[in-house]
């Protein structure tokens, strides 16, 4: 049920667009939600940015049927922003109906990350597609975002039917547990893949925050083919990854996202902001 005027504790917010990777975004983030107990919000950016670009003289529209440059204006930028909320809402409400969801729609005006860092604020997670048409500005501004985890969402949907941790890397590491460990509701319980020095040194970790779930051991150092292999051998859904892990930065993000269409959720802790690539 839509109520966005309640006010809101906890929710799982999702920049929207029409795009097949923003509908798989929707999906996946309204089965997190179903397992967190949380609301499922979708969010439209009209990028102020764009409303500037569209208002210059020699901005032009190449037609998709007729290949023709035609003016392009911010009246034209408007109606179209008006028309893809239009249809990214009713796919918001399709989705969140057939799982029984509250769910909010919101239509924001703004820099993207300003209204990205606005919308996280209180979130549980911040999510969108990051597939056939992703919006550079959006996407950077959403790999900026600190303090909150992050869903990526590809253009297809994965083979697999599981979230697979990847505990690689000391920094975040007990906040990918908690991520994982929080999902253990799931039809389909998340497995962590974890080196044995990394088993031993999130021991406590591991068995306060996912005690229930499935460790499959990697081999040291843990290099990427492995951990493919891995993730493709757990039948791997999406990863939950450390933003400081290399799979939590392009290019192996990519890779993630384009290769086997796995979802990422990545997670970054305040005060623990990855180098940017």
């Amino acid at each position: 049920m839509a109520t966005p005027d309640e006010p809101v504790t906890e929710r799982i917010v999702v920049a929207v667009d029409a795009s097949a990777a923003s509908r798989l975004a929707l999906e996946l983030a309204a089965d997190l939600a179903a397992a967190l107990g949380t609301r499922l919000t979708g969010l439209y950016v009209e990028e102020e940015g764009l409303l500037h670009a569209a208002g210059l003289p020699f901005v032009r529209s190449i037609g998709a049927q007729s290949g023709r440059p035609t003016p392009f204006t911010p009246d034209a930028l408007e109606r179209q922003w008006r028309a893809l909320a239009s249809r990214a809402r009713d796919t918001l409400a399709q989705i969140a109906h057939a799982r029984r969801l509250d769910w909010s729609f919101e239509v924001t005006r703004g820099p993207a990350g300003d209204v990205l860092r606005a919308a996280a604020r209180g979130a549980r997670l911040m999510g969108l597609g990051f597939g056939e048409r992703p919006s550079a500005v959006m996407a950077q501004a959403a790999l900026r975002l600190v303090g909150i985890p992050l869903l990526l969402a590809p253009s297809r949907h994965p083979a697999g039917g599981r979230w697979v941790a990847v505990v690689d890397t000391a920094e975040d590491a007990r906040g990918v547990l908690a991520l994982a460990g929080s999902l253990a509701p799931l039809a389909d319980p998340p497995v962590l893949l974890m080196t044995r020095s990394m088993q031993a040194a999130c021991q406590d970790a591991r068995q306060r925050l996912a005690p229930s779930l499935a460790c499959v051991q990697l081999p040291e150092p843990g290099d990427l083919q492995a951990v493919i292999a891995a993730l493709r051998g757990c039948a791997a859904r999406g990863v939950i990854v450390s933003a400081r892990s290399p799979l939590g930065q392009p290019p192996l993000l990519d890779r993630l996202l384009a290769g086997d269409n796995w979802a990422v959720l990545r997670v970054s802790s305040a005060g623990s902001e990855p180098t940017e690539a």
